[in-house]
């Protein structure tokens, strides 16, 4: 049975990239089934055809459905009829759904959109937007540079959720809230950490409760943006990995991870992520900036066998370098680590502009 009955609940995690949306999403899922009882379900999203996101999240025991190759917002069609998917295997109380970090308008080309198209089927949850502690706090001692965590986003908030907090004094983070009150004085504001799950009741209670999306999207084109997502690079690939030794994952990612941040200017890097999994075990590491983080482990860090390899990066960079220095890193740490390789696909772009399906503001 749903939350409110008829309609499935839909929350819609907005963000930028490597905010921490993904984190968050699965830590939502979790302990609404355990605390709550309720079964959740995952829509996740990328301009590529493959996802480390989706990986974790089927790692960590969620049914999941993608929307590759665009914004949810360009393939609306394709992302209703995913929600649709998961409604009819399992019935969710809840799906949540995570746009692209670099995704705009959400609540004038998906929000409203579902709220007019579909209100007998989904009950859209207030607006959410990831904004990453550490990021925000350099932006403001930097004298406002905008950066990595787009203003646009923010003010599209119905609901601003504070990531890494753990990570910041709380002084820092006093004064992170007081910045972004004054951006978006009316929407909430909630700190948390995938490290303490700090406030996590509160945000559980905003989403099994009753309250709906109801800021009206305005028209909000932003071209300084959409130039600065050109810029980025975006690589994916997959390997089908084996080894008869005994392989250490955590080091194996680690050493990838800081292999690419050591090519880089730390600026430059949006967002690198990695997961490893075997049928016994998983391991996620990200990079922002210069910044990493373990996102989770699943079971022992070491595996012997055969597994799965996938990676993302966004990065500033050229493509044909950014694909150079992947395919380098991924190959130096694994004849390290006697780990034979075998790349089942890889893409390497920079994002071309997208057009919404619907477009509904005031």
């Amino acid at each position: 049975m749903s939350v409110n009955g008829a309609a499935t609940r839909f929350l819609i995690l907005g963000g930028f990239l490597g905010a921490g949306k993904t984190t968050l999403a699965v830590n939502l899922a979790k302990a609404m089934k355990e605390a709550h009882g309720k079964s959740v379900a995952i829509i996740t999203n990328d301009q590529g055809d493959v996802l480390v996101d989706t990986e974790y999240t089927k790692d960590s025991g969620f049914d999941v459905q993608e929307v590759l190759g665009g914004c949810f917002c360009a393939n609306f069609d394709e992302f209703v009829h995913n929600a649709r998917s998961l409604v009819s295997m399992g019935r969710p109380d809840v799906i949540i759904a995570e746009p692209i970090g670099t995704s705009t308008n959400i609540l004038a080309s998906v929000v409203a959109p579902l709220k007019t198209l579909y209100p007998e089927e989904f009950d859209v949850a207030p607006l959410c937007v990831v904004v990453d502690c550490l990021r925000a706090l350099q932006n403001i001692e930097e004298g406002g540079r905008e950066g990595m965590i787009p203003s646009h986003q923010m003010r599209e908030a119905e609901v601003v959720i504070l990531s890494k907090a753990d990570r910041v004094r709380g002084d820092q983070l006093e004064r992170i809230k007081e910045e972004l009150m004054r951006q978006v004085p009316e929407a909430e504001l909630i700190d948390t950490s995938s490290l303490d799950l700090r406030n996590l009741p509160s945000l559980i209670g905003m989403v099994l409760s009753e309250r709906r999306s109801e800021k009206l999207p305005v028209n909000d084109p932003n071209q300084n943006f959409a130039f600065e997502k050109a810029r980025l690079g975006w690589y994916s690939s997959t390997y089908l990995v084996s080894s008869e030794d005994r392989v250490d994952m955590y080091a194996l990612i680690t050493e990838t991870i800081r292999a690419v941040a050591a090519e880089y200017d730390p600026r430059s890097i949006a967002h690198v992520k990695m997961v490893l999994s075997s049928e016994e075990a998983a391991a996620k590491m990200s990079l922002v900036q210069d910044s990493m983080q373990v996102d989770g482990i699943h079971g022992s860090r070491y595996f012997r066998g055969q597994g799965r390899l996938v990676l993302n990066a966004r990065v500033e960079s050229p493509p044909v370098r950014l694909e150079s220095v992947m395919r380098k890193v991924v190959s130096e740490a694994a004849g390290r680590h006697s780990l034979r390789l075998e790349r089942e696909s890889e893409s390497c772009f920079s994002p071309r502009p997208e057009s919404p399906s619907h477009y509904l503001f005031e």
